[in-house]
């Protein structure tokens, strides 16, 4: 994202925010500061942490690694997190659903979604930001956590799909993040967004999961699988038995292919107490859809897998445009405005 900061309760044209934390994402000019209270941020080649001050200048840290993520979350955060952090995935987790904002290297981000939600963003891969998508054999994140996916199996073919560019799937390309997939806590209150161009699907294919530790990735933190009824079942915990649900079906304008954004939610599961699940089609209010039989705090999956999973990988010629993870519930208000930063890079209205 760009550097422009300032202190907003409410979201300022061309840009993103996150609690009163504004940041810039347009190539335009936002000053003087004076007038406009827009200041200039600064960027360092690993994290750096802002937040806006109202009537003063954005308090900016800029950690020299990771162990001095962790020690501002524990010694300078405010309010600071309720247990001691200890590693980095735990650190960019907390900081997440806090009122600071989080930027990961100095590369600018074109094409940002102004307005996309911020609040408990963990992850956020885009086809259509060269920054994410611009590596052959790798996706980044760019929510400013810094976690990269390796290309698994035969590269995916970053294309045109329905006129908008998309990752085309092959029946064996799939990407994965192996490091820091703790920041992205999929056992806990979380929110997955996938935008997919959905053309028929023939066979049972697993699109996300987080793999299994100690149990497959349906009976740990989630496995979302893409049916043939061009819906999609999701699953989540193991005693006695695994959750599941579902969603409603995919448009595919007749087998010719239609891009959709597709969204579930669910609350925690690392407790005992039952979880609860909903999904979204395109921005609508989220609908409850869950069958809980479990009684037992999940195991927390593993490395995150977009593409395949426990039921194989997603088979041409359907394709995936963005994936964002929250680490909360979004509210129906935050879905729709999910839906209305993004939909116009996929042709949707």
């Amino acid at each position: 994202m760009s550097d422009p900061i300032k202190y907003s309760e409410t979201l300022p044209d061309n840009a993103v925010l996150k609690t009163t934390t504004a940041a810039g994402v347009s190539n335009i000019n936002y000053g003087p500061t004076s007038s406009t209270g827009w200041y200039n941020g600064l960027r360092t080649t690993g994290y750096t942490i802002i937040k806006g001050q109202e009537g003063a200048s954005p308090l900016i840290y800029s950690p020299a690694d990771n162990n001095g993520v962790i020690q501002f979350c524990n010694t300078t955060a405010s309010p600071s997190p309720s247990t001691t952090i200890t590693t980095i995935d735990e650190a960019l987790e907390f900081i997440s659903n806090t009122g600071y904002m989080i930027f990961h290297g100095t590369d600018n981000i074109d094409n940002f979604p102004e307005g996309l939600p911020m609040d408990g963003l963990s992850s956020y891969l885009d086809a259509q930001i060269e920054a994410s998508a611009g590596t052959t054999g790798e996706w980044k994140d760019v929510s400013g956590n810094g976690l990269c996916f390796y290309i698994y199996g035969t590269q995916l073919s970053r294309t045109s799909l329905g006129g908008y560019t998309g990752f085309q799937f092959n029946n064996s390309g799939y990407y994965q993040a192996n490091d820091k997939y703790g920041a992205v806590n999929i056992g806990g209150d979380c929110t997955i967004v996938m935008w997919v161009w959905c053309t028929d699907i023939t066979e049972r294919d697993t699109i996300f999961e987080k793999a299994g530790n100690g149990g497959t990735s349906y009976q740990c933190s989630v496995a979302i699988t893409w049916e043939t009824s061009q819906a999609f079942s999701y699953y989540s915990r193991k005693t006695p038995a695994y959750d599941y649900a579902g969603t409603s079906t995919c448009d595919t304008n007749d087998g010719n292919g239609a891009w959709n954004m597709m969204a579930i939610k669910m609350s925690t599961g690392l407790t005992e107490t039952s979880r609860t699940g909903f999904y979204s089609k395109n921005g609508a209010n989220f609908a409850s859809s869950y069958v809980s039989r479990s009684d037992t705090a999940l195991v927390r999956g593993q490395q995150i897998r977009v593409g395949y999973g426990y039921a194989g990988p997603v088979e041409g010629s359907n394709g995936i445009g963005a994936l964002l993870t929250y680490n909360k519930m979004l509210s129906n208000t935050e879905i729709g405005d999910v839906y209305d930063a993004m939909k116009g890079r996929f042709g949707l209205n």
